[in-house]
């Protein structure tokens, strides 16, 4: 975009849209902000440092309200905005433009749908990163009425915010994230449910295995009945997948069948490992040491110390505190290589390298 085209209106001041804010700011856009909550746009403005919008002329707008009006507000905008670029972040496609649809809307051409795959359990302009989409994709899923040029403006706009973008039609998008993203908010929902009968003690013994597989279970609730009503008819076919795996892996432990149990594991071993990790490598070429650490001061700092002299690169790192103990467990994990390099590197400094 040239100089003239560098107004990009944002609607809706969540974290995705403050995200954008905050990223496109730093990128040197002129962005504006909206929102129909008076306190939430502040914030968002304080946070990301745009503007709130008053009647400027607006090349691209972002519509990142919740998903139910979605439709509506990317309509408004069309008609707002007779020579903008339309796109959204709705983590659901179909009804989005069968609403459309139903509205009469006239701009196709100028309509683009986005769903950046990146967020966190934090809701609101106060969790906003500028880096959130920093190597995530960013699926753009249009109608066959999208001009070419409109596809190009928002690719451009999404890899300037660090996402690379993937072009998905409609029905791909939301079956692919009523598997990826969906049906796991479902599953860490319903299991994190299951700790309100939990006897106090049990809960007492929780490590990170528990913390891991429910952290999403605290994303906001209100927002995320939203999401799952709108693709409901791919989620509910997932879940009942999942659900019947669960019941056949039920059986399997019933009647002791030792073998379909480790056929099952496998399986999941299997499914971890063709998840991408950094870079788009597979989940298969790294590996894992955990570290046994002191709960004082430093000793974390220490550990990344002796990581960096070691010339290994920390992938990923997950502190596990023990119940009791002045200690936690540090799960690092490193390419399998680094191995040889790491490990003794820590027992040198006297840290315990548990595996």
């Amino acid at each position: 975009m040239d100089h003239n085209d560098n107004n990009v209106l944002v609607i809706g001041t969540g974290l995705i849209g403050t995200s954008i804010a905050l990223g496109l700011t730093a990128q040197g856009m002129n962005v504006f902000l909206s929102d129909i909550e008076p306190s939430a746009l502040d914030d968002a403005i304080k946070v990301s440092g745009a503007k709130k919008y008053l009647d400027q002329e607006i090349k691209v707008v972002f519509v990142a309200t919740p998903p139910a009006s979605v439709a509506s507000v990317m309509a408004s905008a069309a008609q707002a905005h007779p020579d903008a670029v339309i796109t959204d972040v709705a983590s659901v496609k179909g009804s989005i433009f069968r609403e459309l649809e139903a509205l009469g809307t006239s701009a196709w051409d100028r309509i683009v749908g986005g769903h950046p795959m990146a967020g966190r359990e934090v809701s609101g302009a106060i969790g906003a990163q500028g880096n959130l989409f920093l190597d995530r994709p960013w699926v753009i899923a249009t109608s066959d009425k999208t001009s070419p040029e409109a596809i190009a403006t928002v690719k451009s706009l999404v890899e300037s915010l660090g996402a690379f973008p993937v072009l998905r039609t409609i029905e791909e998008h939301d079956r692919a994230v009523a598997l990826i993203s969906h049906t796991p908010q479902v599953v860490a929902s319903v299991l994190a449910g299951e700790l309100m009968d939990a006897e106090g003690s049990y809960i007492e013994l929780a490590g990170q295995g528990i913390r891991d597989t429910i952290r999403i279970a605290g994303s906001d609730s209100n927002l995320w009945t939203e999401i799952l009503s709108e693709n409901s008819e791919f989620i509910s076919q997932q879940v009942t997948q999942v659900a019947n795996h669960l019941l056949d892996f039920a059986s399997a432990l019933e009647s002791g069948n030792r073998n379909s149990v480790t056929e099952k594991l496998v399986k999941g071993n299997q499914g971890r490992d063709r998840l991408p990790g950094k870079h788009g490598s597979s989940q298969q070429f790294i590996a894992t040491l955990v570290v046994r650490l002191d709960d004082k001061p430093g000793e974390l700092a220490r550990l990344f110390t002796v990581a960096a002299q070691a010339n290994v690169n920390l992938e990923d790192v997950r502190i596990d505190h023990s119940l009791g103990h002045p200690t936690g467990l540090v799960e690092l994990t490193i390419a399998p290589s680094s191995i040889p390099l790491l490990k003794p590197a820590l027992e040198v400094e006297s840290f315990v390298v548990i595996s």
